[in-house]
């Protein structure tokens, strides 16, 4: 009888630690925000010919920086960029190319009414680089939004790494595209 009752009890407990372990690996809140706010999903931009040195860590940079500025301005509801990767990545180049269809797509997947998509265009560790921005309206198809970005850093770049860019040249960038998409009537 012990024996029974021990086993039942490790039995019980080991099923309260599986269900807290699967909880705790479950995704996050896809969707960081207020609910009221207007949803959007930021895709990773494509560098062009002229972004090539631009390393897979500054794209993810990039990406999240956008998010987290479009998120600060309290207009919007930010889909969590890690989920928007993984639904857009097998399919990047299409989702920022010129067809709206990639991103309509990846936007119905995700749920949102809106996908930022872009290029970078340019992305000189020297210290510049343009941003070729747009917004698809997922219902729609219809692109709400595009502009060409651009920055030249006013300090001098040291080192050209991706935190100087960052800090000297993308995120001034942001922070325009930022204003700019709260600002408009969407």
């Amino acid at each position: 009888m012990k024996t029974t009752i021990k086993h039942v009890w490790v039995a019980v407990n080991l099923s309260f630690a599986l269900a807290g372990v699967a909880l705790a690996q479950a995704p996050s809140k896809k969707l960081v925000g207020n609910n009221d706010r207007t949803r959007m999903a930021v895709v990773e931009f494509t560098p062009g010919p002229k972004a090539s040195g631009m390393s897979a860590e500054a794209k993810r940079q990039l990406q999240a920086s956008i998010a987290f500025r479009l998120m600060k301005t309290n207009q919007f509801d930010i889909y969590d960029v890690r989920h928007t990767r993984e639904a857009s990545q097998a399919d990047l180049e299409a989702v920022n190319g010129a067809s709206t269809a990639a991103a309509v797509r990846v936007g119905k997947q995700l749920k949102v009414k809106y996908v930022l998509t872009g290029t970078v265009d340019e992305y000189n560790p020297s210290g510049s680089a343009t941003l070729k921005p747009r917004l698809v309206e997922v219902a729609t198809g219809k692109v709400k939004y595009a502009d060409e970005l651009s920055h030249q850093s006013t300090k001098e770049m040291r080192t050209g790494g991706d935190v100087e860019m960052k800090t000297n040249v993308l995120l001034p960038i942001t922070l325009r595209l930022a204003e700019t998409l709260a600002a408009e009537e969407l």
